[in-house]
C-alpha cells in the first residue's frame, strides 16, 4: 500500500513584524518555532492548557521549554494561522550585531569573530555577516533583511571598503539612516590607513583608529582586539 502524504489542516501567514522578528532568531530558536508551528498547523487546540485566548479569534501560545511566545489569529473558514508576534528570551537579551567590510579584508572579519564569539556565547549578540548567506538565496535581499533587524553594526574600515560601490551605495547608506531613525549603535575599526575622515563615517565612535590595526605587531594587535571586545560588550549589555 502506498502511503498517503499528510498535510497540515491549517496554512500559516507572518505579519512584516512577526517575519521580522522570526529571520532574527537564532538556528537553534527557529528549529522550536517550526516545531510549533506544525503543531498548531496540524491542531490549534491540541494544547488547550498552553493558549491564552484574547476573542474568540485571537489566541497567545506559550511553549513551556524553551519558553516562546506567539500571538496568532485564526482564519477558521480560511483555515490559515495569522502570526502576529513572536517573544522569546534570546530576542529579548540578544542584539544582533551586523558587520560590514570588504571582501578584500575578510582575514580581519574572521580575527573579529574569534573576539566576538564570547559575546554569542553569553546570547549578548548574534553576529550576521554575509558569509551567512547560503547558496541560491537573494543575497540583496537577505543583506537588507539583516539590516532592518541589526540593533549595532560594526564596520572594518579601509581603502577597499571605501571604495566598495555596494557598501557605499547600498549598506552605509541603509545603517546611517537606521541610526538616525531608530537609533542603531554604530562602531568602526580601521584596518588600514583610509581617507575615512572625508566620510559620513567620522561622526560615529572609532573602537579602535590609531594606529590602524595592520600597522600593529600581533601582541599589540591582540590587546586592540581585547580592547574592541570589552568596548562592544559596554554597549550591549548597556
Amino acid at each position: 500500500m502506498v502511503a498517503v502524504p499528510q498535510f497540515p489542516e491549517f496554512a500559516t501567514s507572518y505579519s512584516k513584524n512577526a517575519r521580522m522578528l522570526r529571520d532574527a532568531l537564532p538556528d537553534a530558536r527557529r528549529t522550536t518555532l517550526i516545531e510549533i508551528e506544525d503543531t498548531l498547523t496540524e491542531n490549534p487546540d491540541k494544547y488547550p492548557e498552553r493558549l491564552v485566548p484574547l476573542d474568540e479569534n485571537l489566541f497567545i501560545y506559550k511553549h513551556p521549554n524553551p519558553p516562546f511566545e506567539i500571538t496568532y489569529r485564526i482564519d477558521w473558514d480560511r483555515k490559515i494561522l495569522y502570526f502576529l508576534h513572536l517573544v522569546a528570551p534570546k530576542l529579548e537579551v540578544s542584539k544582533q550585531l551586523f558587520i560590514s567590510y570588504s571582501h578584500k579584508d575578510e582575514q580581519w572579519l574572521l580575527e573579529l569573530r574569534k573576539w566576538l564569539k564570547p559575546l554569542e556565547q553569553q546570547d549578548l549578540i548574534t553576529v550576521w555577516d554575509d558569509q551567512k548567506l547560503k547558496p541560491g538565496e537573494n543575497w540583496r535581499e537577505e543583506i537588507k533583511k539583516a539590516l532592518q533587524t541589526a540593533k549595532a553594526a560594526v564596520l572594518l574600515v579601509s581603502q577597499d571598503f571605501l571604495t566598495s560601490d555596494f557598501i557605499m551605495n547600498d549598506e552605509l547608506p541603509e545603517l546611517l539612516e537606521a541610526a538616525d531613525a531608530r537609533g542603531l549603535t554604530i562602531f568602526w575599526i580601521a584596518l588600514s590607513a583610509s581617507t575615512v575622515d572625508e566620510t559620513a563615517i567620522i561622526r560615529y565612535q572609532a573602537v579602535h583608529k590609531e594606529p590602524p590595526l595592520e600597522e600593529l605587531n600581533d601582541g599589540e594587535r591582540k590587546k586592540q582586539f581585547l580592547h574592541i571586545y570589552r568596548r562592544i560588550k559596554e554597549a550591549v549589555e548597556a
